[in-house]
Parts: C-alpha cells; structure tokens; sequence
C-alpha cells in the first residue's frame, strides 16, 4: 500500500468542497492509496501524473515507485483543474 502525501492547495480546496463529494473524494483517495495506477494518464504538459474520476471532480497525482508514495497535486472541479499548474 502507498503512502499519501497531500499538498497544502489540494488541502485548501477540499475544505471548499461541499461535505457529501468531499467524503466521496476522501473514499476515492484510499481506492488510489491501494491501486495508484488505477487512475488515467495525463499527457501534455501533465505528463507523468494522473487523474483520478470523482464525479464532477478530479484527483490529480503523482506516483513515486521507489518510496512508495503518491503526491496529491489537487483536488478540484473538472472544469477548473487542469488549468492550474
């Protein structure tokens, strides 16, 4: 099993979630934490991350084989996520 680490942006945006998809993301953080590679590839200037589906809402991270670890960048709505950087 992976280790999360969540960044400080992905734990201001949770907070501004409403409570029922904030538990549903939480839910989906420990499917990622048990099978990392689950989520779809990002490609671009993304490469190297992936996305996570959560309803209306995207997980986007990073895995790191070695220490066993996954980087939680952000968690936001689809609309608004994949225009940060």
């Amino acid at each position: 099993m992976y280790k999360l680490i969540l960044s400080a942006r992905t734990r201001k945006e949770l907070k501004k979630v409403p409570k029922q998809h904030r538990e549903a993301i939480l839910l989906a953080l420990d499917e990622v934490k048990n099978d990392p590679f689950e989520g779809k590839p990002l490609s671009r200037e993304l490469i190297g991350r992936f996305s996570y589906r959560v309803g209306v809402y995207r997980v986007i991270y990073q895995v790191n084989k070695q220490n066993q670890t996954i980087y939680i960048s952000t968690a936001a709505h689809r609309g608004k996520v994949y225009k940060r950087k």
